[in-house]
């Protein structure tokens, strides 16, 4: 069953048997004035810059060192600074002066990069230099909104060495800690007090260590272990129980890695256990209860988790020795188990794993030796051509 492009969103029903499957986020889906459509045209000058990055576009082993999933797209960063990206490009999200999807991976102009971060309709990334730079559908800057196929570089206040991009907002951390957010703030997301969308990255705290963005909600763990949240809180993925959200508030301690997905969220505390809360309407979670967890709840006795990626309605996590398990939502083969069924415990794949990212629909990883693979929803070409609920080599 086919659905619109992108991953996270709330507003939207489930849907039904001839229905389209809901947005992850709530992106406008007409492109703004002026703007080519899905498949357009590309000027003389765009064709030759897109040729040239596609001559750089290589998927070769031992070569990656960063994955990402957006909602339907798909981007990854070379250890030589290359970042690549494939799947859905209507809003120009893969960067490569195009708004053509492709299912192939294609060179994102301007690199290199040091990290890139995949959201609803756009990605976001930063340079050596600590430089933010931000392409696909404009969550921030006057013309919000407008879609910009090429990356461009957006100002702001600190040296950045880490991004995330959630449904229309983003966070970016910076060399001293502190904390930016910019774009949508309709529930608090950006954390600034306020329900004013930012058009420019704000500081809305120091001192942390890690960052992560939801559809609607941010998350961040400080160098303590302290974690925050705000945001959206409806189903109850803050953590905090009543919380509406429009400032940072601390969740718990002792915490080391964190993921935010549609209306859910993971984290890994230091002592290797695994946490989970928010919406559990397809077993995301992983207690196996299907009810919603307004608190952190703890999944399993294990202690030997390492690192967590939260879809729409997927959950992927990592244990010390390579594993990937995969819960959650399972109706396009997004958990890579070969079935198409729901699982609302942590499952383990075949294969040992190095990094990870959950989309959609869809779900990417790298293996030890660098290789990506990816397994899930392809309807815009986010896993190459065709689905798969197995992970498959991407080439």
């Amino acid at each position: 069953m086919k659905r619109l492009a992108i991953t996270l969103c709330t507003l939207l029903a489930l849907c039904t048997a001839t229905a389209q499957k809901p947005k992850p986020f709530d992106i406008p889906e007409e492109p703004a004035p002026g703007q080519t459509k899905p498949g357009g045209k590309q000027s003389g000058a765009a064709k030759e810059i897109a040729n040239a990055l596609a001559k750089a576009a290589s998927l070769r082993a031992e070569n990656v060192a960063v994955v990402s999933a957006g909602g339907s797209h798909t981007a990854v960063v070379r250890k030589d600074g290359v970042a690549l990206a494939w799947g859905d490009n209507s809003s120009g999200q893969l960067g490569d002066a195009s708004s053509s999807d492709s299912n192939h991976p294609v060179a994102i102009a301007g690199g290199p990069y040091v990290q890139v971060a995949a959201g609803a309709s756009f990605t976001v990334g930063f340079k050596a230099d600590g430089s933010l730079w931000v392409w696909g559908q404009q969550v921030a800057s006057s013309d919000a909104g407008a879609k910009r196929s090429e990356p461009r570089s957006l100002p702001i206040g600190a040296s950045v060495v880490a991004v995330a991009a959630g449904g229309q907002h983003a966070l970016a951390l910076g060399s001293d800690g502190s904390v930016w957010a910019w774009g949508g703030n309709q529930f608090g997301q950006v954390g600034d007090g306020t329900t004013v969308p930012r058009a420019a990255p704000i500081q809305i705290g120091s001192g942390f260590a890690k960052i992560a963005t939801g559809a609607r909600h941010s998350l961040a763990i400080n160098r303590d272990g302290v974690l925050f949240a705000w945001g959206n809180n409806e189903f109850g993925q803050l953590g905090i129980a009543g919380y509406e959200g429009l400032t940072p508030r601390e969740v718990g301690r002792d915490f080391a890695a964190v993921a935010a997905g549609r209306n859910h969220s993971l984290a890994v505390k230091k002592n290797g256990s695994l946490w989970a809360w928010g919406d559990n309407s397809s077993g995301q979670l992983g207690d196996a209860s299907g009810q919603p967890q307004g608190v952190p709840v703890r999944v399993g006795k294990d202690e030997d988790w390492t690192v967590v990626a939260a879809g729409s309605k997927h959950s992927l996590g990592l244990r010390r020795d390579g594993s990937l398990y995969a819960w959650g939502a399972n109706d396009e083969g997004q958990l890579g188990n070969g079935k198409t069924a729901n699982a609302t415990a942590p499952a383990k794949l075949d294969g040992s794993y190095a990094l990870l990212a959950a989309g959609g629909y869809h779900s990417v990883a790298s293996k030890p030796d660098g290789s990506v693979w990816v397994w899930g929803a392809s309807d815009h070409g986010q896993i190459g051509q065709g689905g798969a609920n197995a992970p498959r080599a991407m080439r």
